[in-house]
């Protein structure tokens, strides 16, 4: 359990994250009113956005491998405002308070309740975001600060929105559309806050940072991605990865943490999909990728992996089908690494593979939704889905499990929303990766202004 004197530490140490970054932020704002001292500051302050995001959940998880069943209840008020655009600078905030409600019984990651299956979702109050961005025209923006990245689907880089605090980047990143249907994306990022929130306590002296899973990784990583979409029907896309991550209390580069340098890796793919209209309100699309990772910066291992999708689906007056073949490489060793991307949207909703085995991981899906018709019985809309996954090993080809998703999802306006949803993950062939069974039920409202 945390202590008290930790936590007011790590209020401490936020105050004082926040107070640089705004620092810095408000520095450049000011150097840019001198040369713009005509235009209006006060009244793109005053004309913004208020950002009210609030989403209570109930997370239900019964573990095969852990005796008692987590239970967690808990509130998430993301409270922020953007102004409005003053000479080419847009500045935006927002806070996360995330409470923990009724008695807690399960595994926050940083709760001590290790008992309990994991429900990554601690109590917490801190910033999520702290960003300007600048549009000096040629159809570019420049952003710096503590900010959300979503690069193509965020099989790479996300925000993993799924959980009640999201993954956000300190980071400079520019965005440029200038060349009609093509758009380049380069960042860099200096540090990586993740899902846990604040570092309780140190990570450096803990077990999180001996296995290489600290609430955030120092950084000196860059991001590329290109899109280029102006053949009819295809969308081409290429993109690099260059990973170089620390746990805190570690330096980048060669003096390096041992686990958490084994995430630092060089990626370097590329994805093509196909929209089609087979007739009328009947279309389909075809997506294929491909991505080669290396070892890279301090990671102590030599190796070669290769990630490859191909996908298919349909769609007809709101009911869909897809079917879909994803494979992680791994070679024994380690398994095709993805420690910034969104995982929960990908390989089952129980979160078995949050990171690949090392054996690598296949997954053979089968996917179906229906959407009925908007406006159905005075909602805006009601969405219905199942999916199927089969896993097995890349090297072996051993058999590690499967699983069944489902979910329905209520949107009452353009504000709020119901969702129920459920995963349930049978596993097999412990040795070879495969886990416990487990199953996790979810019960969720959400309102955003």
């Amino acid at each position: 359990m945390n202590s008290e004197g930790e936590q007011n530490m790590t209020h401490v140490k936020t105050k004082r994250t926040c107070w640089r970054i705004s620092r810095g932020l408000l520095g450049i704002l000011a150097v840019s009113g001198v040369a713009h001292a005509d235009v209006p500051l006060a009244a793109a302050i005053t004309g913004g956005r208020a950002d009210i995001d609030l989403r209570a959940r109930y997370e239900n998880v019964d573990d095969a491998s852990k005796l008692p069943i987590a239970q967690a209840g808990t509130l998430r008020a993301r409270l922020g405002y953007e102004t409005a655009t003053w000479n080419n600078f847009q500045f935006a905030f927002d806070i996360d308070q995330v409470w923990t409600l009724g008695g807690a019984t399960y595994n926050s990651t940083r709760n001590g309740k290790t008992v309990f299956p994991v429900v990554a979702d601690p109590a917490m109050t801190t910033l999520d975001r702290l960003q300007l961005t600048y549009a000096p025209g040629f159809e570019t923006k420049i952003t710096i600060g503590r900010q959300r990245l979503l690069i193509g689907d965020q099989r790479f880089v996300g925000n993993v929105g799924w959980r009640q605090h999201e993954q956000t980047f300190d980071s400079v990143s520019a965005v440029n559309s200038s060349v009609r249907n093509l758009t380049l994306t380069y960042a860099y990022l200096y540090r990586v806050n993740r899902i846990g929130g604040p570092d309780i306590p140190v990570p450096s002296t803990t077990t999180a940072a001996a296995t290489g899973q600290a609430n955030s990784f120092k950084s000196n990583s860059h991001v590329f991605d290109a899109v280029y979409a102006g053949l009819n029907g295809f969308r081409f896309e290429a993109y690099t990865f260059l990973l170089d991550l620390a746990a805190p209390g570690y330096a980048t580069g060669p003096t390096q943490q041992p686990a958490t340098a084994k995430l630092s890796t060089a990626t370097y793919g590329g994805r093509a999909d196909y929209s089609l209209q087979l007739a009328d309100g009947l279309a389909g699309k075809i997506s294929g990728e491909f991505a080669h990772q290396t070892n890279y910066a301090a990671n102590p291992l030599s190796f070669g992996l290769d990630y490859w999708l191909g996908e298919a689906s349909v769609t007809y007056r709101g009911l869909m089908g897809l079917a879909g073949y994803e494979a992680l490489g791994g070679n024994g060793a380690i398994g095709f690494s993805t420690p910034l991307a969104t995982l929960h949207a990908f390989d089952g909703w129980a979160d078995m593979f949050l990171s690949t085995p090392a054996n690598g991981l296949n997954d053979v899906y089968v996917k179906a939704s229906y959407a009925v018709p908007a406006n159905f019985a005075a909602m805006k809309s009601l969405t219905g889905t199942i999916a199927y996954h089969s896993f097995s090993t890349d090297k072996f080809a051993k058999g590690i499990g499967s699983e069944w998703d489902a979910q329905a999802e209520l949107a009452i306006d353009g504000n709020s929303s119901f969702l129920l949803k459920y995963a349930s993950y049978q596993g097999s062939n412990a040795a070879f990766g495969g886990y416990a069974d487990k199953s996790i039920f979810w019960l969720q409202t959400a309102y955003k202004y």
